[in-house]
C-alpha cells in the first residue's frame, strides 16, 4: 500500500482533529488507553482531554429513579431505553453516531424521556 499513512501521521491528524475538546464515548477508557500507547512515546504525555462516559451518564440518570435497582449498561439496552434507533452493524461510524445520540438524549432531555 503506497498511500498508507504511518501511525505517527494518523496520531497527529487525530490530535489536530480532537484539539482540546472532550472525548465522548461508550467504555471510552479502553479506546483512550490504546491512543495513549502511541501518544505517550511521541509526546511524553497522555491524552489530557476530558472524557465523558455515556454509560456513566445513563447509570446516574437510572439509579436516581431506582436507587436499589440493577442497571443494565449494555449498549443495546441503553439505545432501547433512550429511544435511539439501532443502526445495525456495529462499526466505528455507526457506533460513534449512536453514542452521540445517546449523549444528546441524556444531556438535552432529562430522565423523564428515558424508559424504565
Amino acid at each position: 500500500m503506497l498511500d498508507a499513512k504511518t501511525t505517527d501521521m494518523t496520531i497527529v491528524e487525530f490530535l489536530n482533529f480532537v484539539g482540546s475538546r472532550p472525548l465522548i464515548g461508550y467504555y471510552l477508557e479502553f479506546d483512550v488507553s490504546m491512543i495513549n500507547k502511541y501518544i505517550k512515546p511521541m509526546l511524553g504525555i497522555t491524552l489530557p482531554n476530558k472524557m465523558i462516559e455515556v454509560s456513566e451518564l445513563y447509570f446516574d440518570e437510572k439509579i436516581a429513579l431506582n436507587p436499589q435497582g440493577n442497571i443494565d449498561l449494555q449498549f443495546d439496552t441503553i439505545l432501547k431505553n433512550c429511544d435511539i434507533p439501532d443502526m445495525g452493524v456495529h462499526n466505528a461510524v455507526n457506533d460513534a453516531i449512536m453514542t452521540a445520540m445517546i449523549y444528546l438524549k441524556l444531556t438535552k432531555h432529562k430522565i423523564n424521556k428515558i424508559k424504565e
